[in-house]
């Protein structure tokens, strides 16, 4: 079975990759994950993680469902 975890390693250079892997991982386990969830996992400031989950909607396999406040981060179903 191929996982997101390996197609997104395909999809993403390696530097970004290893950058927005933890929250990759997450995702592929829960399908969803809220920016704090990700701030916390990830160890970096809210800048930084909507630079990560920008990479990741412009690869298609990210949506953004919410508003400002009610943000989550869902795989896209295909």
């Amino acid at each position: 079975m191929i996982t997101s975890i390996k197609i997104m390693s395909e999809v993403l250079s390696k530097k970004n990759y290893d950058k927005t892997s933890l929250i990759i991982k997450v995702l592929d386990e829960k399908g969803e994950i809220t920016p704090e969830e990700a701030k916390l996992i990830c160890e970096k400031s809210p800048a930084t993680i909507r630079r990560y989950f920008k990479l990741l909607i412009a690869t298609g396999y990210v949506i953004v469902e919410g508003n400002t406040n009610n943000i989550v981060y869902k795989v896209v179903k295909k």
